[in-house]
């Protein structure tokens, strides 16, 4: 064998070896790092298949509301859920919602790999999930099945399982509906119709492409960017979809400019709206302060309330009987002393309510007659006597800042103004606030705490309870001889009338005036007229049913 052909053999003798090697590491570290990855693949794919893919499609449950007497007297949440057909969903609408939250939707499997990846990479140069790359299928299973823990791989693992799952039983058109018809908009509007119907009073088929690129802008900030609440942000929201349709050539940069200059068409959101019961509508925002959006949208709650209906009855049928000055306002609250109970609401005149609830947002100076037992109070707090008829010569014996904080121990949280102006009653309250310092008062110095919501339970399951609390805001001392069971006046600028009953079961407040300050004409026997029946919406012979 001559020198060069020995020389031909070892050179492929080793490379031979080499690759032989190269090979057998290569399947190797694959089997290595392929073993766990399968493992967790079967893991989240079988977690993913506890869960039920019915509810995709299922509409909530109604939740109802069930007064202090057991009497079950309205539903809430799921009860007007209003759903639509993909026939109905505007094409302009479906363009909008693929540019801004997912632009290959009708081609990935549920999963958008590529946006997965460049989220991915992005989340580790942050080193945080500060990118979730979550297609609609996504936003779907998420939506559906509650899955509220904080952003991690576990729930995106998960996530992602359920999603095949969803896209392997739905169609696209089924999954884009379902995902319309169950995503929040804001406002308490649960599902693209209600939505369209509360912010523009039209339905979702009849949508013009401005309130399209609003309704699909706002999907990722809807507290914050409720056109209702925040207009400027809900403008730039809709505009920004219109900048991601002009990036995906869908349309042009004229098409934009005249979509931005076409009528929006918001509704008032203090025009009657579907709501027709005052409590049910004050009753929405403690619901959200102690549930998450996802279990208040689920349904299937029943809420203990305050309410007592046959209060809350009466509240409205005198509110109707009462002769005002036009455009003249009104609102009042029922207080239970003994454990803070919300009776009752009104917090408008009219009979459908808005958002607005004057009894618990509106703050007006209060007046003399009605601080008087409040300057009392803290009179004794200090050591002082209260003078009888008149508060001011009663308050001047405090300093003013001494006065303004202990009249905060009331729970006021309005304005105070300094010397004898503070006195004559020169302080913003709600009706809510004036109605807790009475039955302060009424408790011998304890301040109870004042709520809607007793209980939510789900099936049998406690979602949420609140026993009776109180706050000690004065000590025993400080009690009044005598407590009157019927206050009324006016404002020193004649702007605003208070009233207000007290007794040991129901401290019942009372406001009339305008928004806009102005002075107010009523006749002379009008505060005595609304005595009575103040203290009619207290009697037992009351014809409204419990």
């Amino acid at each position: 064998m001559s020198w060069s052909s020995y020389q031909r053999e070892s050179r492929w003798g080793g490379l031979s070896r080499f690759l032989k090697s190269l090979w057998s590491f290569s399947w190797k570290a694959t089997l290595t790092l392929l073993t766990p990855l399968l493992l967790v693949i079967a893991w989240y794919a079988y977690q993913a298949n506890h869960f039920d893919l019915s509810s995709v499609q299922r509409i909530p449950a109604r939740s109802i509301l069930i007064d202090r007497e057991g009497l079950e007297y309205g539903t809430i949440h799921g009860a007007k859920r209003r759903l639509i057909h993909y026939d109905e969903i505007p094409e302009f609408l479906k363009k909008s919602l693929f540019a801004r939250e997912d632009a290959r939707f009708l081609d990935h499997p549920g999963v958008d790999l590529l946006g997965l990846a460049r989220a991915t990479l992005r989340n580790l140069k942050d080193r945080d999930f500060t990118q979730g790359a979550s297609t609609l299928s996504m936003q779907l299973a998420r939506n559906t099945y509650e899955l509220r823990e904080k952003k991690s791989l576990n729930r995106k693992f998960l996530e992602i399982a359920l999603t095949y799952r969803i896209e392997d039983k739905f169609s696209k058109k089924e999954i884009l509906t379902s995902y319309l018809n169950r995503i929040y908009f804001g406002s308490g509007c649960n599902g693209i119709e209600e939505a369209a119907l509360t912010y523009f009073g039209t339905s979702t088929s009849q949508l013009s492409k401005s309130q399209c690129a609003l309704l699909v802008g706002i999907i990722r900030a809807p507290h914050a960017c409720s056109p209702w609440r925040n207009l400027e942000g809900a403008l730039r929201q809709r505009d920004e979809v219109l900048t991601r349709l002009i990036k995906t050539s869908v349309i042009t940069e004229e098409d934009a400019l005249e979509i931005k200059h076409s009528p929006l068409n918001l509704r008032d959101p203090d025009a009657p709206s579907a709501e027709t019961n005052h409590a049910n509508r004050a009753l929405r925002r403690p619901l959200e302060t102690v549930l998450s959006h996802s279990q208040i949208t689920r349904g299937g709650l029943e809420v203990s309330t305050s309410i007592d209906f046959s209060v809350q009855k009466r509240l409205e049928k005198m509110i109707q009987k009462l002769a005002l000055p036009p455009a003249c306002q009104i609102a009042t609250l029922s207080l239970d002393p003994r454990n803070g109970d919300i009776l009752g609401v009104v917090g408008c005149r009219e009979e459908n309510p808005t958002g607005f609830n004057r009894a618990l947002d509106s703050r007006r100076d209060l007046g003399p007659s009605m601080i008087e037992p409040l300057i009392g109070t803290i009179a004794l707090e200090r050591g002082h006597l209260p003078i009888r008829g008149n508060p001011v010569a009663t308050g001047r014996q405090l300093q003013d800042q001494d006065a303004i904080q202990l009249l905060s121990r009331f729970g006021f949280e309005g304005k105070f103004s300094p010397g004898d102006d503070l006195y004559r009653g020169s302080i913003t309250v709600s009706v809510l606030e004036l109605a807790r310092a009475y039955a302060t008062i009424l408790q011998q110095g304890s301040r109870p705490s004042p709520t809607f919501v007793r209980k939510l339970q789900r099936q049998e399951d406690i979602l949420f309870r609140h026993p009776p609390s109180f706050y000690p805001a004065f000590s025993q001392h400080a009690q009044l001889e005598e407590i009157p069971s019927y206050l009324a006046g006016l404002s020193l600028p004649k702007t605003d009338f208070w009233a207000a009953t007290l007794s040991e079961e129901n401290v019942t407040v009372l406001w009339i005036g305008f928004d806009t300050p102005k002075k107010l004409e009523l006749s002379e026997n009008f505060s005595e007229d609304l005595g009575k029946q103040l203290k009619l919406v207290l009697s037992e012979s009351s014809n409204f049913p419990k």
